[in-house]
């Protein structure tokens, strides 16, 4: 009897076992190579308190869309921002790095030398599109690396410095069609709604839904600067009594038109499959002043949670749900996508992955910069629930501890407890440690700070320059 036909079958099974191996470990990872690229939807709202959201334990019910989202996915109670103004928080969102090291401490613009998310997300395959209603964010300025469709079409004026805008409806009409035209693509969508922003001028009936007649007026004397100190800054005059409750009732209305069209583009992420597998991160870029230390309806003058203390909510499939109260912060979100992702991820970032929790010994940091008034030069860090606020004019330190006192009333360096002095002087090192250290490494070829005297203007009467 011969063996070779017997030899040459096992021969030819032993081949085949290997090729369908091969050819299920090849889809298996092609199947991993999808999933890393699960496509990721940035949603910002400028100038939002979480206080002021149903799902952050607010009374009044100004978010139902933005509460159910909060349902489906991980809350974070204690997020902050790294500014308490625009382009410095988007600085540490869109870069992964700390203001001062993205050199927006020294510029207006975004400089070209720095890399961006949508920048790397753009190599590795992704469609990266955004939606701005933000004259601050409009092209020109830095913000658009990366992004190969940069819609800041803004054909709407506000009410009271007649400047470029698009509010929340116009914004997520964008938005949605971006989605139909690129849902079955790799996708990075980042979306920034206006409205929360001064001056606060919800149209019918939003204007009306938090009014209480009942209430009685708490009048405030308009401000002949932009400044919210002590009084109502001149850009959110709205021309009537100035009476605390009524301009807290437009804010809120303003919320509830901005969830309004929030549920619309959470509709849309539905309707095109998105919602379920997509990576949907909803945040502010900073919050707003409502009266805590004598400040109102403005941001960026201070440090107080008031102002940095944001939202963060993540949806990522079933993998992100509940309420986490840990710590976190804005450079936190790039290492989360990336993590989350599978993606490769630059060393020298600071953040770490959300989807970890971090309770112990993470520092968390915020500036103001020199291209407003000096005395607003400010820096703080946290770190392990207490907060060291500075002011180098003064030259003056404050102490809080957030878990017995976030709303920051007690300022333990002037109480003078001979317990806290050990953790004063270790926030001072940590903080100025902090103060120069510089991750990023880059050196600007160029000032990425001309503007003309049009754009100066403008953004002058946004209170960021002097």
């Amino acid at each position: 009897m011969s063996f070779k036909p017997v030899r040459r079958y096992i021969i030819l099974s032993s081949v085949l076992f290997i090729l369908v191996v091969s050819w299920i470990v090849f889809l298996s990872q092609v199947q991993r190579d999808n999933s890393a690229k699960s496509s990721i939807i940035l949603i910002f709202a400028d100038s939002l308190r979480p206080d002021h959201l149903g799902c952050y334990g607010y009374g009044k019910n100004t978010s139902p869309n933005i509460d159910q989202f909060a349902k489906d996915a991980m809350l974070f109670e204690n997020c902050f921002s790294h500014a308490p103004e625009t382009r410095l928080s988007y600085a540490s969102i869109l870069t992964g790095f700390l203001p001062h090291e993205a050199k927006l401490s020294e510029n207006i613009m975004l400089p070209s030398e720095v890399k961006t998310l949508p920048e790397i997300l753009q190599e590795l395959g992704y469609k990266t599109v955004a939606v701005i209603g933000n004259y601050l964010l409009s092209k020109g300025k830095g913000w658009e690396q990366g992004f190969m469709i940069y819609d800041d079409a803004m054909n709407q004026y506000e009410l009271i410095r007649q400047l470029p805008e698009r509010t929340a409806r116009y914004t997520t009409d964008r938005a949605i069609e971006l989605i139909k035209q690129f849902h079955q693509d790799h996708l990075f969508m980042w979306i920034h709604y206006q409205d929360t922003h001064g001056p606060y001028t919800p149209p019918e009936p939003f204007k009306h839904l938090f009014q209480n007649p009942d209430q009685k007026p708490y009048y405030l004397k308009i401000n002949e600067s932009l400044s919210g100190r002590g009084g109502i800054p001149s850009y959110q005059n709205l021309g009537i009594y100035p009476d605390f409750y009524y301009y807290l009732s437009q804010y809120d209305g303003e919320i509830a038109y901005l969830d309004q069209h929030v549920g619309r583009l959470i509709d849309a992420l539905k309707e095109s499959g998105l919602y379920e597998n997509a990576l949907i991160i909803f945040s502010s870029d900073h919050g707003e002043g409502m009266g805590e230390h004598n400040y109102y309806f403005a941001h960026g003058e201070n440090l107080y949670n008031s102002l940095i203390h944001v939202p963060l909510i993540i949806k990522y499939g079933q993998q992100l749900t509940g309420k986490r109260i840990d710590f976190v912060q804005h450079i936190d979100i790039i290492p989360t996508i990336f993590n989350l992702l599978g993606l490769k991820m630059d060393s020298r970032f600071r953040g770490h992955d959300l989807h970890q929790e971090h309770r112990e010994g993470k520092e968390i940091f915020s500036e103001m910069d020199s291209l407003l008034v000096e005395d607003k030069i400010k820096f703080s860090l946290i770190s392990n629930g207490f907060k060291l606020i500075y002011t180098p004019l003064s030259k003056q330190y404050q102490l809080f501890d957030l878990k017995t006192d976030p709303s920051e009333k007690n300022d333990l360096i002037l109480i003078g407890k001979p317990n806290d002095q050990q953790q004063v002087e270790n926030l001072k090192m940590r903080l100025q440690h902090v103060c120069k250290q510089d991750f990023l490494g880059i050196q600007l070829m160029h000032n990425p700070s001309h503007l003309t005297t049009e754009e100066r203007e403008k953004i002058k009467s946004l209170g960021y320059v002097r």
